[in-house]
């Protein structure tokens, strides 16, 4: 995994439901993968996606009327249809060619909007590039799990400052007035936790991780998860659509 392992370990869980089409609730749409979601997408956007992350075709031409449909529309296509699958090498090749690069654009394009809106809370000639790749990792997640960072003003704040403190206490994410437990702690564990943070902030950068250390921080990242009871995750990290998420205060 070369970049954002953390969101790609969290949004595909560890039961194979990421593997079959399912919906997560609310107003996603149908979702393959770590949270491919198809409510919003077309039907050629859908195949073209599809069959670039190495799916067959005919695999992929069976998604495609599942474009546009959500909430009610979604729930039902899942349960009407069965057989359908992907491998886990698919789900990983969707993530890095076509969510990381569509996720990555959009948390660029509103960490600009936000310094825009906030220049008086940023460091100043702030923008992508000079971000770490924990202050990277952090709001790609942000984005990816809940769609809008600007949800999240405090602690966007702090990630661009790199005042830890202050995302210590901000960073946990909410759904119902419901803690979402486990990514909470394990974005702690990952990002915040002396313990689990890496030493060297350079090694972090995925982009430029050699073969054998990408490898092994795949490795470190998988060892990480099972050590956790999954029957204890229940939170629902695919409803990026939600207008539920919101910032603890």
């Amino acid at each position: 995994m070369a970049k954002y392992s953390f969101t790609y370990h969290q949004e595909i869980g560890h039961q194979g439901q990421s593997l079959v089409p399912h919906f997560p609730g609310g107003r996603s749409g149908v979702t393959i993968g770590p949270g491919y979601d198809m409510g919003h997408r077309t039907p050629q956007e859908i195949y073209a996606d599809l069959t670039a992350a190495g799916i067959d075709p005919e695999t992929a031409y069976a998604f495609i009327d599942a474009a546009e449909k959500t909430g009610h529309e979604a729930a039902s296509w899942v349960a009407e249809r069965g057989g359908i699958f992907i491998t886990e090498q698919q789900q990983r090749s969707l993530f890095e060619h076509v969510l990381v690069p569509e996720y990555e654009q959009r948390t660029m394009d509103q960490i600009a909007s936000f310094v825009n809106t906030h220049p008086e809370a940023v460091p100043e000639n702030i923008d992508w590039e000079t971000l770490s790749a924990r202050q990277k990792g952090i709001l790609f997640d942000y984005v990816y799990n809940t769609g809008s960072l600007a949800r999240f003003p405090e602690l966007t704040t702090a990630v661009l400052n790199e005042d830890w403190e202050t995302v210590s206490m901000h960073y946990e994410r909410f759904s119902d007035d419901q803690p979402l437990v486990y990514r909470n702690e394990m974005f702690y564990r990952e990002f915040l936790d002396p313990e689990y943070i890496h030493e060297n902030e350079e090694v972090k950068n995925r982009n430029d991780l050699p073969a054998e250390e990408d490898k092994l921080l795949d490795q470190q990242i998988s060892e990480l998860y099972s050590e956790d009871d999954i029957s204890d995750n229940t939170d629902n990290a695919q409803a990026k659509d939600s207008g539920e998420w919101y910032e603890h205060i």
